[in-house]
């Protein structure tokens, strides 16, 4: 037998709090523009931050945002990871609601076409049906 393979099952409340950890844990290797940085997503961002500051302090500003844009890379890959454990922690039931509820309308609001809008939209289309219809 092989060291480090288990036929075992994980124990565990499933995969989805594991799945998240281990993005969280996951260790990147950053090329930056002259600096090769390794770690989590959140030491990499921080690492870049720090770097942007120390190049703004020396006056070099164009390093300075080179180093902030790979920060904001990294800082969007931990909004994604954010936005993944909020939509699994709203129940499928409540999500189910929220999309009924929505409004599936996609004309222009009344406030831009005015009050009796609708109104006209629902007659324009009436009129419409009735003259394919006869034609």
């Amino acid at each position: 037998m092989r060291h480090g393979t288990s036929t075992r099952r994980q124990r565990g409340r499933g995969n989805g709090g594991r799945r998240a950890n281990s993005q969280r844990m996951q260790v990147f290797d950053s090329n930056g523009p002259d600096v090769r940085i390794r770690g989590t997503a959140h030491q990499v961002a921080e690492k870049y931050v720090a770097l942007a500051k120390d190049s703004a302090a020396a006056g070099d500003q164009i390093m300075a945002e080179s180093y902030l844009q790979h920060a904001e890379h990294y800082q969007r890959i931990i909004n994604s990871w954010n936005e993944d454990v909020q939509e699994r922690s709203v129940p499928r039931d409540v999500r189910e609601d929220l999309n009924i509820e929505q409004d599936d309308d996609l004309s222009l609001p009344s406030s831009i076409l005015g009050a009796s809008s609708k109104v006209k939209s629902s007659l324009v289309s009436g009129e419409c049906a009735a003259e394919m219809a006869a034609g």
